[in-house]
């Protein structure tokens, strides 16, 4: 009597994967979690409640101002390939219960990352402009125009619709490390908790900032080790 085998219903890995793209994925976490981090280190926090017109004009026409907010941008925009890259290592050297969750959250990270960033655009260049002809003319009341950029009604959906995606990114990220039980899998915990707590801080005094930026960066610091560990387990 002949047998015939049953397939699996979970298909072994059947491709190592690229020493490259173990690398790259790496460095594209560890890249954006420094720059998270530098970008409530690097930013100036003038309070206009207790600085000159001035001053503030000063902090917001400032290379600080520019450099930390680009950082900001940068860190998010690093998110969507440095999850394609995941998914390619995760596809690649586990079953396929992790990749397609990391194909959603790539795919929310990139146009959660493409929304926030319009507003970083005007919040970077705006303000600046606004605070440079402030301190060109003396004229203070440049500065008061600042608010109603911040809070044009376009801009702001855009931001909060896009930091919400990009939080779920992380959460579909933390469930999907976990499925697939990948080394180190709970960093994408810390991970998403950086994720998701993005828009929130933004509502908070600078130390909280400054603390969820360490946090931030810690959790693409620990997946970008996640990464390796990964790479170094197909190997």
């Amino acid at each position: 009597m002949s047998t015939t085998s049953t397939p699996s219903a979970v298909a072994a890995p059947t491709r190592v994967p690229s020493p490259a793209v173990v690398r790259w994925t790496a460095a594209a976490f560890a890249a954006a979690g420094v720059l998270w981090a530098l970008f409530p280190l690097l930013r100036p926090w003038a309070d206009k409640a207790t600085v000159s017109s001035d001053e503030l004009a000063t902090a917001w026409a400032s290379d600080a101002w520019v450099f930390s907010h680009l950082a900001g941008i940068t860190a998010l925009g690093l998110l969507a390939p440095a999850l394609l890259g995941l998914r390619r290592l995760v596809a690649d050297t586990s079953d396929t219960r992790g990749a397609t969750l990391l194909t959603w959250a790539t795919a929310l990270a990139w146009i959660g990352a493409a929304g926030a960033s319009l507003y970083y655009g005007a919040e970077i260049f705006g303000v600046r402009t606004l605070a440079e002809a402030s301190l060109r003319r003396g004229d203070a009341t440049f500065l008061e125009e600042v608010q109603a950029l911040r809070e044009q009604p376009v801009a702001v959906v855009l931001f909060g619709v896009g930091l919400l995606l990009v939080a779920a990114a992380g959460v579909l990220t933390a469930i999907a490390l976990i499925r697939a039980r990948v080394p180190w899998a709970w960093t994408g915990v810390v991970l998403a908790v950086g994720l998701v707590l993005v828009l929130p801080q933004f509502f908070t005094p600078p130390a909280i900032r400054i603390v969820h930026g360490v946090i931030f960066g810690l959790g693409y610091l620990l997946v970008a080790f996640a990464v390796t560990r990964l790479g170094a387990r197909s190997r």
